[in-house]
């Protein structure tokens, strides 16, 4: 070497044959040629991270100080919004809104199968069985639908006489004895066409002793409270029994039953509804004179007589509603017993004298 080599004279020649443009063999001097291959070596051997015990640790460290909150209802709106929002195919977003119509309809539904009459949300659960009627192709189907129906009838009916509301319970009561009997009548059709629809007659009948175990037993509840007395009545229908019809068949007894029970509820309503048209015809003429004050007061400043008559018509007009809506059912009920007592008529059981040919044969 003739001349001793400066640091930028080394620091040139690394960067030579780091891009290629000088051999580390055309080196002469071995102490330089060695200096240029470790820094070659240190620039192809970068710093490494941290091994992989120091990144567990850190990891751990970050995530134990972290304290993410439960989503919230406008979080998962928003979540919904954004991907609805989202330049998806619009069979995708129609089938997303469709299952989001379909499961607050299904919420909807169950959240009013507990209704009663006069509630917000009871229109809704008599669209819901009338749709479950529909879907029903079977007459055992359909007679699993109507049993159902019946029962939450008979459900509104207790809650009802309990709470004091004797016109609407009489009104449920007679729609009780409609849906068994369409119950019955779905069941007659092939009462003896298939011999398994026995096991669901044999069904039927005792879910009926269960139905009239449950009016028995809140009707003794009714009696401790002289002042939901009145609202039993209509219970009293349901806890009664019928009397056996030997000339028809289980199916079509049970719906004769049960339309008699419609109609015992329906006369019941009318009975309460005929009193307040007919007062004034039965009427003496002492009673006329002892009225005449009121009808005097009735001019008076206060008007009592007159919010007075006002609050009893409107009375009869509900019990008149009412009378009217259990005739419907006892009617409906009527018809769906005379049509077990055809159905039990077209289809006879089979004849066992050609069976028992057969079998000689």
């Amino acid at each position: 070497m003739v001349g001793r080599r400066s640091a930028k004279d080394t620091a040139k020649l690394i960067e030579e044959v780091a891009r290629g443009n000088r051999l580390l063999e055309d080196i002469k001097d071995p102490q330089l040629r060695e200096t240029v291959r470790l820094a070659l070596r240190l620039h192809k051997d970068p710093y490494t991270g941290p091994d992989a015990r120091t990144r567990s640790r850190i990891r751990s460290r970050v995530l134990f100080g972290l304290h993410p909150r439960n989503a919230t209802v406008l979080d998962r709106l928003a979540v919904v919004f954004e991907l609805l929002g989202r330049p998806t195919p619009y069979a995708m977003r129609a089938l997303a809104i469709g299952l989001i119509v379909v499961a607050i309809g299904a919420s909807t539904a169950v959240v009013s199968a507990g209704t009663v009459a006069d509630d917000p949300l009871y229109s809704v659960k008599i669209t819901s069985e009338q749709m479950r009627l529909a879907l029903a192709t079977s007459p055992e189907d359909r007679a699993v639908v109507e049993l159902s129906i019946a029962e939450h009838r008979l459900a509104e009916a207790t809650a009802l006489a309990t709470l004091g509301d004797e016109d609407n319970a009489i009104v449920a009561t007679s729609e009780y004895g409609e849906h068994m009997a369409n119950a019955a009548a779905e069941l007659a059709q092939v009462e003896m066409l298939q011999p398994e629809t026995a096991t669901l007659v044999i069904q039927l009948q005792q879910r009926i002793d269960d139905h009239r175990a449950t009016a028995v037993a809140v009707l003794a509840r009714l009696a401790e409270d002289p002042t939901r007395s009145a609202a039993s009545t209509a219970l009293a229908v349901i806890a009664s029994r019928g009397s056996p019809t030997p000339d028809l068949s289980p199916a079509a007894a049970i719906a004769q039953d049960a339309a008699d029970t419609a109609d015992q509820a329906a006369a019941v309503a009318e009975r309460k509804a005929a009193p307040p048209r007919a007062a004034g015809t039965a009427q003496s003429s002492g009673t006329a004179d002892r009225a005449a004050p009121t009808v005097v007061n009735a001019t008076g400043p206060s008007g009592a007589s007159a919010r007075t008559e006002t609050a009893r018509s409107e009375r009869v007009s509900k019990k008149e509603r009412a009378a009217g809506a259990a005739r419907k059912a006892a009617d409906e009920a009527k018809a769906a017993a005379k049509k077990a007592k055809e159905g039990s008529r077209r289809t006879p059981a089979p004849n066992k004298g050609d069976d028992s040919k057969n079998r000689d044969d």
